[in-house]
């Protein structure tokens, strides 16, 4: 199991629970375009952010780039890392 003190944000609820099973960490899901209306789970990660740091982890696709971008606009470069789930042929796939 992969331990970090830093906040993983991903997409949906299937990447939370996927994520859950590997990392012993707090995960925060975005549910995908959420985060754009969202002005409760805005101020959390911002505030989150600034005490422990954000690893953001999308697909690899013009949504998860998106999400990525606007999270590290409101959050902060600083105090954001990356990490993507490969491209690979089939949703299904991809997620395990």
């Amino acid at each position: 199991m992969l331990s970090t003190d830093r906040i993983i944000v991903v997409e949906g609820v299937h990447d939370r629970d996927a994520v859950a099973k590997v990392a012993d960490a707090t995960v925060i899901q975005t549910d995908g375009f959420r985060i754009f209306k969202d002005k409760e789970l805005k101020e959390t990660l911002r505030e989150l952010a600034r005490r422990r740091g954000v690893i953001i982890l999308t697909d690899s696709d013009r949504a998860g780039f998106k999400i990525r971008k606007y999270v590290e606009d409101i959050i902060g470069p600083e105090y954001v890392s990356h990490a993507y789930i490969p491209d690979v042929y089939g949703k299904e796939r991809r997620k395990s």
